[in-house]
């Protein structure tokens, strides 16, 4: 390994302690909740670590499983353990926070094998967390709404209807770096290309599908959450929302102008955060009693 990989891999370390610092925060956790337990799931490469979320007097509807964000490098089910419990406290429903292995220890698309994984077990046992048998509500922020949405995608091809509601926050679309050059110097495009740059040659993954090139005709309903101009992939999402709704699928589209990339997770520090989670959830409820 070169002097320069040593470096990166030494701040990537120190990367992830920090976030991990910042974030996983226990009293940022929501209260009310009647159950929150650890869970190990069989993945293809070892287990995956899960945590599982009950609101007291859950509603019986489709089982939530989130992926985390973190530009597939960072993070994990501690540092977005407060988005998940405000999601299943507002939802009154169930969330499922499953973990997968992170790039560069793991190439893509290792992280797509992972959230299969999980989505199979989901369905294999959501009947024993009391949630509905035969479908599934998949979620996810930044890098993990793209896994969400890959999966959604995959599933609904074979099986349609069975993935009831795609939750996709301030979603990646695409790390395609000729589109993240176009209007480089707007609305902070800048800060994501480097972003995105990085997170390419880590994944080993610089044709990692664009959402925009693939068919979306079976997406599920979809709420998409972002925010302003501190959110670097606004563009793309408002782009991605055009392209569900033109396959003809149902979008609700939530729209935070103050909200950062990332901020959903600093429900310990913004009331913003915990405000827009509570909206964000209170969707998701209404969406799924349909």
């Amino acid at each position: 390994m070169s002097m320069t990989q040593n470096a990166e891999r030494a701040i990537l370390a120190q990367t992830r302690r920090g976030l991990r610092t910042l974030l996983a925060v226990p009293a940022a956790r929501a209260g009310g909740l009647a159950k929150v337990e650890e869970i190990n799931i069989p993945g293809p490469d070892g287990r995956l670590r899960a945590r599982y979320y009950e609101a007291e007097s859950a509603v019986a509807a489709p089982l939530l499983v989130y992926f985390h964000g973190g530009g597939f490098v960072c993070c994990d089910i501690d540092t977005h353990d407060s988005i998940c419990s405000w999601l299943a406290k507002s939802s009154q429903g169930r969330v499922l926070s499953v973990g997968y292995r992170l790039a560069p220890e793991t190439p893509f698309p290792g992280q797509l094998d992972d959230v299969r994984a999980a989505c199979a077990w989901a369905f294999q046992n959501a009947q024993s967390l009391g949630a509905s048998p035969d479908r599934l509500a998949l979620a996810g922020d930044s890098a993990g709404a793209y896994l969400a949405a890959t999966a959604s995608l995959e599933i609904n091809r074979v099986t349609p209807g069975a993935i009831a509601l795609q939750v996709l926050l301030y979603p990646l679309v695409h790390v395609q770096d000729s589109l993240w050059a176009h209007e480089e110097l707007r609305n902070f495009r800048f800060l994501g290309r480097v972003a995105c740059l990085y997170i390419a040659r880590s994944l080993g993954a610089e044709a990692l599908p664009s959402l925009l090139d693939v068919d979306l005709s079976a997406a599920p309903p979809t709420i998409v959450a972002g925010g302003g101009p501190m959110d670097p992939v606004r563009a793309d999402v408002k782009a991605f929302v055009e392209a569900l709704r033109k396959a003809g699928v149902d979008v609700k589209e939530k729209k935070y102008p103050v909200l950062m990339h990332g901020g959903l997770n600093f429900t310990a520090y913004s009331k913003t955060a915990v405000n827009a989670l509570k909206e964000v959830g209170e969707l998701v409820r209404s969406e799924l009693a349909r």
